[in-house]
């Protein structure tokens, strides 16, 4: 399976953690797949920079917490004490904006790192 980080080892010396998230190996499965896809598989696998090791640490994490998210049960997203109402955020709203926050970690942090066929990573062809 592709992976752009060897272990749990280095997750915890790349964010200066203690501990890793329980489910490491799968979340760095997913997170890796989900770069690769964002990136069109232009990461040399044989030499990873170290910008795309720190963002698949940080899209681990988002990740972990979008999952935290689905699994609670009514994500309140605003309430209103004095006439009383409260309003919860659906899953699809969950996953939404939490796309959006990988998105937003991704162009952040490789908008300028270059792939090896040459082009930046982000980079999609003439639209």
């Amino acid at each position: 399976m592709l992976t752009y980080l060897k272990d749990e080892e280095e997750y915890k010396k790349i964010l200066g953690a203690d501990n890793v998230p329980k489910d490491f190996n799968k979340l760095n499965i997913e997170a890796s797949n989900y770069i690769n896809l964002k990136t069109f598989e232009r990461i040399d696998e044989s030499n990873i920079p170290e910008k795309v090791q720190y963002v698949t640490c940080l899209i681990i994490d988002l990740i972990q917490e979008e999952n935290t998210k689905l699994s609670e049960i009514g994500n309140l997203k605003s309430q209103n004490i004095e006439g009383w109402s409260e309003s919860y955020s659906t899953p699809e709203e969950v996953k939404s904006d939490y796309e959006d926050k990988k998105y937003s970690t991704l162009r952040k942090y490789l908008w300028n790192v270059i792939g090896i066929d040459g082009n930046p990573l982000l980079y999609c062809g003439v639209c």
